[in-house]
């Protein structure tokens, strides 16, 4: 009797043991692999972004635009909007020890910086102010300006997606010796800071096609009918031309 109860509690013990591997077997995964260096608060981001109004020049002529503008045969350029931007990124991380010589990293700051250097609307000099010609062409060149303002919200909504970008690669890691955790910082402001160039040379590629979708010759031909058949677009803007 008492054999028997003895061997029925080793068999207990090894069934538990091995039930014990099992639920370790048994964790996805996408968990063992998450690490154990999740920071301790999101980091502070932070997007500087200087802005500048947009400044009418109305001194520049017909043929001086369509210089500018490439001098295509197409179509009569008789507004043109320029608009340029300059960007830079800053990144810091802490290290935060853990134990045993071992550190994390917490990212602590995110601040990229992105200026307007240039921002200019062109509306050809034989247009007056108040004509309908003149009207025409300011409208259509402040749906660039809106599109080149738009920017803004597109860099904010991608430095965010960075940033949890950063959250989660840094949540991946392992603690590390200090000498990793040096090398780690710098490999990961290196690789942010081109993510950002990437992201924000994205962003001015899909402005691009914003502005090629209102700059085509089929609403070229709408606007230059837009004030009759007989306006400065087929009369005096064609002479300016010549």
């Amino acid at each position: 009797m008492f054999r028997q109860q003895h061997d029925r509690i080793k068999d207990s013990h090894i069934l538990c043991v091995l039930l014990a591997v099992l639920a370790v077997l048994a964790v996805p995964g996408s968990l063992r692999a998450q690490g154990s260096c999740a920071p301790i608060s999101a980091p502070e981001a932070f997007l500087e972004f200087n802005h500048m109004d947009p400044m009418l020049d109305r001194h520049r002529s017909v043929r001086w635009l369509n210089s500018r503008a490439g001098g295509n045969a197409r179509y009569l350029v008789t507004g043109l909007t320029e608009y340029e931007v300059q960007a830079s990124f800053d990144m810091r991380f802490e290290p935060r020890e853990v134990g045993a010589g071992r550190y994390c990293l917490d990212p602590v700051r995110v601040s990229p910086k992105v200026n307007v250097v240039k921002h200019l609307v062109y509306i050809a000099s034989e247009l007056e102010r108040g004509t309908c010609e003149y009207d025409v062409v300011y409208a259509h060149e402040g749906e660039h300006v809106k599109i080149n303002q738009g920017m803004e919200a597109d860099i904010r909504a991608s430095l965010d997606d960075l940033v949890d970008d950063v959250v989660r690669k840094v949540g991946a890691m392992f603690p590390m010796p200090a000498e990793n955790a040096q090398r780690a910082m710098r490999r990961l402001i290196s690789e942010y800071s081109r993510d950002f160039k990437r992201r924000l040379n994205d962003i001015r590629r899909r402005s691009s096609q914003l502005h090629e979708r209102i700059d085509t010759p089929a609403e070229y031909k709408k606007l230059s009918l837009a004030c009759g058949p007989n306006s400065a677009f087929q009369t005096t803007l064609q002479d300016a031309m010549r």
